[in-house]
């Protein structure tokens, strides 16, 4: 016995059909969503950070804390890229950078409260 197949469908009007492409045009550098996105990465960087450079040894416990903000916030962004060779580099990235960080903030609290040394 052969199955008959129903198809149920909507016509589409042609503003149906703008408001389903608009979404997804895409206008490149001067997409809005790409500038915000970028803006957006931008953010998540600490200001003082470009000029952190060799000569600058020294880094406080609220920068540091700055920095881990920064990290879950960009670990965040970069969430949304497709999984792929750049978004698991960015990750593991921000995984090591946070791993050492935070072995920066204890080695700063072993010190401050007299339990431990640098």
């Amino acid at each position: 016995m052969a199955v008959r197949q129903i198809e149920r469908a909507v016509i589409l009007e042609p503003e149906d059909i703008e408001a389903m492409h608009r979404p997804f045009v895409n206008k490149g550098n001067s997409d809005p969503v790409v500038r915000a996105f970028r803006e957006a990465l931008r953010a998540s960087t600490p200001g003082w950070l470009a000029a952190l450079d060799t000569e600058s040894k020294t880094v406080s416990r609220s920068r540091l804390d700055e920095l881990l903000s920064a990290i879950g916030h960009r670990r965040d962004l970069v969430g949304a890229l497709p999984d792929g060779e750049v978004k698991t580099e960015a990750l593991d990235q921000l995984t090591s950078l946070d791993e050492l960080i935070t072995e920066m903030l204890a080695q700063l609290d072993g010190t401050t409260s007299g339990a431990g040394s640098l």
